[in-house]
């Protein structure tokens, strides 16, 4: 399982195992991890949500 995302820090990664369609976060320095069940539809939503979060904080900057 490959990350989608880590930290340049090491302060976390997000991880997506297709074959039980989990999408975990994971924190190592701080102990913590946790998964949510996700299909496609749902990966699309996240997706679109994150595109929009990001434009957000791109002009608040």
């Amino acid at each position: 399982m490959d990350a989608l995302y880590r930290h340049p820090d090491g302060m976390g990664e997000i991880m997506f195992e297709a074959a039980t369609g989990r999408l975990f976060t994971l924190n190592d320095a701080e102990g913590l991890s946790a998964y949510a069940a996700i299909g496609p539809a749902g990966l699309r939503d996240v997706a679109a949500k994150l595109l929009t979060l990001a434009a957000l904080v791109e002009v608040k900057q």
